[in-house]
This record gives structure tokens, C-alpha cells and sequence, in this order.
């Protein structure tokens, strides 16, 4: 049968077939069933939203046909928002160089691609996900490029006239944290290691899916990450040596988890604090921000950084500290200066990690380019800091990056030639 159908008929089949009733459903599998029952009802709600908006607009003669199409284009990139312009960027610009014509499709009215001048890129912006989802799942093309993942589970439909969905990987983790079904209905993955396509194919074959196409593309946002640090002005000399202390906004964080205390013990030593909160933690733990920036603000040697972005802090520090974050792997591919990594117990509820036997990747990177530390180890974070910043730790980290990350520095052509390929073999 096709796809993922024999799961929701498993399901279905739950639903009207009577069954003795037991007392007790393990955790996981308790969750797993909630997590498909919501998908079903996703994907009900968002089937009737097209048809919604469809008939809406066609009220309004401006109606969604029953087949959206780019004319004289083979490549659809689709994006959520803004934030991922610059994973897309890299690979626009590389087909653009070779005069191939591509379209952009932006759930967001603020996306840049929409400012952005070439004759070889249509964009469409609609504003929400709604109308975006409703004019993507009838779309017309050969092939899309998505970083959204979950294809046919959620919002994004597979639509009968796309013949190949492509998803793009935006971030140098394992897939251990991303949600169950993240890839299995995509018919390629761009990875940016060989990390994400072992557990990939270990999740295929647990699941007895269709392989996928892998391709050993890289982190095309790092190629625009990589240019622009050549901008950055380097430290003052002679300043004390700064750490940057950039928490999640998690409650396991080590701002939920150990507050003032944590930063009451490294400032008992000779360097300057940067302290910088996740966004979100500003917004889901406004209180607890603000007890940490009240019991140091006089303090000269703490700095709080809300800018938005973190190049500068990332720039001016010697050493971060942080929870298991995208942070930490721009920290250490880009600026090439070691982390510390506090350790985390994930909640693999609805997550691709009970698939996995394997340790998470991340994991193992931290203990090689850096050191994880326990809640043990928080009454000597200081200690620790002072033992790291003696050591110098470049040339492993380069080494370490070159075995992780493909074709840094090169992803957006790499992923524009891999993509290229792709079209060729359709329509062949």
C-alpha cells in the first residue's frame, strides 16, 4: 500500500475494531498513538483550509486553480519564512550563475527573497500558511526544494503533479531531535554529514520505507556565515578573555535549570561574562531573565547581548557555553573556538530518537571539540573554564569540521549541481 497509508489504517482500524481493554499503554507508545491521531486530524483541518481558500479566492476571481504552476521552471524552493532565506540563498545564486530559472514560494510577507533582483528567480509571497499550503499542495513541478520536513504528515501535502520532493537540511545536527516522519515520504535529503545519513538509513530500515536519495551536499547557510565573518572586527588586545554563555530557551536549559548560581561562580574568576538567552526565553521565562540581568547589572564584567544577531558576541568571546543548540556548531565551524556543553537528557517522545539506537552525533562532537559537563561539574564551571581557555584547540576543531561538514564553504554550488541532476534524471 502506499506510503505511510497502512499506519492511519492501523489507527482507523483501532478506532472501530472492538478490543479487550487493558489498564496500561508504555509512555512512548501512548505518545506515538496521540502523535498519529493528530497528524490525521492535521491533516483533515489543513485539507479543508485549501478547499476553503480555494473557493474563496475564486469568489473573489482571484481563486487558486486546481493546478498551480511556474512556467519554464523545473526548481520550486518553498519556505516557511524569513529565517530561511539564507539556507536558500547560496543555491539560488549558484543556478542563477549558470542561468537556470527557479521560482520561490514564502509563507512570509517580510521574506527577503522578495527584494531580492534576478531575472532567473520568480518569487510568490501569500502571506500565511494557510493560503501557502493551500497553493503548494496543487502545485505543478518537476521538483521542490523544502527545508520543511514531515512531508505528507502535516501541513505539506505531496501534490500529484510534483514529481520530486527534495527536503534540504539546515542545521549540522543528527536527526535524532526532529520529530517522528521527518523524511520518510521525501524522495531525496540534502545532508550536511555523513552523521544524518546514518540515521536516516537507520530509520528506513527499521521502518522497511523506500530508500531514500542522500546526497552529501553540506550547510549551504554557512557559505553566507563564512563570507560575512571576514567582516568582523576582532577583539580588543589586551581586554580579559570573555565567555559567552548562549543557553537554550528549553526549561532543561542551564538558565531554568541553575540561574544566578551558575553565573555567581563564573564571575568569581578573571574574565567577562556575555550573557546570551535564546529569544524565546525572553518570552516564555521573562522572569528569570531578568533575576540574572538584575543580580549582575552592576557588574562590570557581565554583559547582557540582545542583539539580534549574535556574530559579535560569537566574534569578541574566547569560549561558549551552552546546551545542546544549533549555536554550538556555528561556534565551532565558524569561528573555530571550543565549547562546553552541558549535558541534557532529551524527551525522544514523538522523535526520531526511538528509532535510533545509536548515540546522538552532537554528543560525541562535544566531547571531541570541546568538553560536556554535569550537574556535578557546576561547582568547578569556573575551573573549568580557566583549564579550557589554556588550551588551544584550532587545529583539532579544523580537522574535526572537515570530517563533519561537507563541502564547507561550497554547499549552494554543490547543491545547485546535485539539484540540477535531479531534474535531469526526471526527465530523461
Amino acid at each position: 500500500m502506499k506510503k505511510y497509508t497502512l499506519i492511519y489504517l492501523y489507527f482507523f482500524l483501532l478506532l472501530i475494531i472492538p478490543t479487550p481493554l487493558f489498564a496500561y499503554i508504555d509512555p512512548m507508545s501512548g505518545s506515538t498513538i496521540l502523535y498519529v491521531l493528530f497528524a490525521l486530524a492535521a491533516t483533515l483541518f489543513y485539507s479543508l483550509i485549501g478547499v476553503f481558500y480555494r473557493f474563496k479566492n475564486m469568489l473573489a476571481g482571484r481563486g487558486f486553480s486546481s493546478q498551480e504552476s511556474f512556467d519554464g521552471v523545473d526548481i520550486v524552493f518553498f519556505s516557511e519564512g524569513k529565517q530561511y532565506w539564507n539556507v536558500y540563498l547560496p543555491v539560488i545564486r549558484a543556478l542563477e550563475k549558470k542561468e537556470i530559472h527557479c521560482a520561490y514560494v514564502t509563507a512570509d510577507s517580510t521574506d527577503p527573497a522578495i527584494g531580492y533582483d534576478s531575472p532567473f528567480l520568480e518569487v510568490k509571497a501569500l502571506g500565511n500558511m494557510n493560503s501557502a499550503m493551500a497553493f503548494m499542495n496543487q502545485l505543478s513541478s518537476p521538483l521542490v526544494v523544502t527545508t520543511t520536513p514531515q512531508l505528507d504528515i502535516f501541513t505539506l501535502k505531496r501534490s500529484k503533479k510534483v514529481q520530486h520532493y527534495a527536503h534540504i537540511l539546515h542545521s549540522p545536527t543528527d536527526t535524532h531531535s526532529y520529530r517522528q516522519f521527518a523524511f520518510d515520504y521525501f524522495d531525496s535529503v540534502l545532508c550536511s554529514g555523513s552523521y544524518q545519513i546514518k540515521s536516516i538509513r537507520e530509520v528506513e530500515k527499521k521502518r522497511q520505507t523506500q530508500p531514500k536519495l542522500l546526497l552529501e551536499t553540506g550547510l549551504t547557510y554557512f557559505d553566507i556565515m563564512k563570507e560575512a565573518n571576514h567582516l568582523d572586527l576582532p577583539s580588543e588586545s589586551g581586554e580579559k578573555p570573555s565567555v559567552l554563555v548562549a543557553p537554550t530557551w528549553q526549561p532543561y536549559s542551564l538558565l531554568n535549570r541553575f540561574g544566578v548560581g551558575f553565573f555567581k561562580e563564573l564571575l568569581s574568576k578573571e574574565y567577562k561574562i556575555i550573557f546570551r538567552p535564546h529569544p524565546q526565553s525572553f518570552v516564555s521565562f521573562p522572569a528569570l531573565v531578568q533575576e540574572v540581568v538584575d543580580a549582575f547589572k552592576d557588574d562590570e564584567n557581565f554583559i547582557l547581548d540582545r542583539n539580534a544577531s549574535g556574530s559579535e558576541s560569537m566574534n569578541k568571546s574566547s569560549l561558549m557555553i551552552s546546551d545542546l543548540s544549533g549555536v554550538i556548531y556555528d561556534y565551532l565551524f565558524l569561528y573555530e573556538k571550543p565549547v562546553i556543553l552541558m549535558d541534557t537528557i532529551m524527551n525522544t517522545d514523538g522523535m526520531e530518537a526511538y528509532d535510533l539506537d545509536h548515540e546522538m552525533w552532537d554528543k560525541t562532537l562535544c566531547r571531541s571539540a570541546g568538553k560536556t559537563i554535569s550537574e556535578n561539574d557546576i561547582p568547578h564551571i569556573s575551573s573549568i573554564v580557566t583549564e579550557m581557555l589554556n588550551q588551544s584547540q584550532n587545529t583539532e576543531i579544523q580537522k574535526i569540521r572537515k570530517e563533519s561538514i561537507y563541502n564547507f564553504g561550497d554547499a549552494g554550488e554543490t547543491a545547485a549541481t546535485q539539484l540540477l541532476k535531479i531534474v535531469e534524471d526526471l526527465t530523461c
